[in-house]
């Protein structure tokens, strides 16, 4: 029987060629794959970083999916540029160029979401009552015969706006044409100013402020009254979502309220025995009576017997109470201190949603409610 010979093929030096470019195909197919790779995940990192930015200022989910619109038609480096807080002017233009070419929304609806991107701290809860508390760049949305077109206010005077005529139709600036131009504040809601269109041009429209100022929607009613608190720091310590605490951001409306609430518990501890400030590793429930409700939020007063120390501890409470012969209410929110009284505390409703502000509000308007007024 005649064994057959295996005889290796000759090496030839086309074979390193072959080899090489083998070679070359894998680190190029990795470079690439690892560059768009790093390309989504900026891209993703970038529309998270910018949803931040937008609840940080309570932007609702309506007003976040105009923002989306709005991210899908840049490119992620423009993205990453306007998010610098130098560059604020520079996003302020691209969204308004963006809101005048698209019929995405209504006007009122991206009123509401320009405002709370980019109005000032200090107008934010500013009451509008003339055109003297209206600010010149302020976006508005220009409104006639129930059409509406969104603008800006170019310049004013006591009774006059002069309106940026960009993404205006000439029929809804016709001279002589009653009309109203809508703002909003994101902590006291939308108005609606009534006028007349006095003039227009490509270069402006001249609006007509009659006097009239009308709040558009249904007002914030608090109640003055004594409503027993049950609070219980959530979620329970059985119930841990695995969160890390330390790791909780605070929202930029919230920082102050609570850098304010630790000044004043390191005062309390300087004047007071260390001893009293000695609290168990986990906060615990105590009770507390209102001092004022409304369907954003209570105010209530500590009570003496516990350290308010261990408010620190503790980002989200939940807290239970019940309206006399009314119903019974068990919300999450957070506590702060009230700016002008140091006695007081204020809790701010988190997952109230419109259904339960509804009964809270008719609850308080039934037992004879008056304007909110919590801090």
């Amino acid at each position: 029987m005649l064994t057959q010979l295996y005889i290796w093929p000759k090496f030839e030096i086309i074979y390193l060629f072959y080899i090489g470019l083998m070679v070359l195909g894998v680190i190029i197919n990795y470079k690439v794959m690892n560059y768009l790779s790093k390309k989504q995940s900026n891209v993703l990192d970038y529309w998270t970083d910018l949803q931040r930015f937008a609840q940080v200022r309570k932007v609702n989910q309506s007003e976040l999916a105009i923002l989306r619109k709005f991210y899908e038609t840049i490119e992620p480096e423009e993205m990453e540029y306007y998010l610098n807080p130098e560059n604020r002017s520079r996003f302020r233009g691209a969204l308004y160029r963006f809101l005048l070419s698209t019929n995405f929304a209504p006007s009122e609806k991206e009123v509401d979401l320009f405002d709370k991107l980019f109005k000032n701290q200090a107008d934010s809860g500013k009451e509008i009552t003339s055109l003297f508390d209206l600010n010149v760049g302020e976006v508005c949305a220009l409104e006639a015969e129930g059409r509406e077109a969104l603008s800006y206010i170019v310049q004013k005077t006591d009774s006059e706006l002069l309106l940026s005529p960009k993404g205006v139709s000439t029929e809804l600036s016709e001279i002589g044409k009653e009309a109203s131009i809508y703002v909003f504040r994101p902590s006291t809601g939308g108005y609606l100013l009534s006028g007349v269109i006095q003039n227009s041009s490509p270069e402006g429209i001249v609006f007509l402020f009659t006097g009239t100022v009308q709040k558009k929607g249904e007002s914030h009613l608090m109640l003055v009254t004594e409503i027993s608190l049950f609070f219980n720091p959530w979620p329970p310590k059985e119930k841990n979502l695995g969160l890390d605490k330390n790791k909780v951001l605070l929202s930029e409306e919230n920082l102050d309220k609570q850098i304010e609430l630790l000044r004043r518990i390191s005062k309390e501890q300087a004047r007071e025995d260390k001893k009293a400030f000695n609290i168990p590793s986990e906060p615990g429930e105590f009770r507390a009576t209102s001092d004022r409700i409304s369907d954003r939020a209570i105010t209530f007063e500590f009570p003496g017997k516990q350290s308010i120390d261990m408010l620190k501890h503790q980002d989200l409470w939940e807290c239970e109470f019940t309206f006399l012969n009314g119903p019974t209410f068990k919300l999450k929110g957070k506590i702060f201190p009230t700016k002008k009284n140091a006695n007081l505390l204020l809790f701010r409703f988190v997952d109230a949603d419109e259904k339960v502000r509804h009964e809270i509000y008719e609850a308080i308007r039934a037992r004879g409610g008056v304007r909110e007024l919590m801090n």
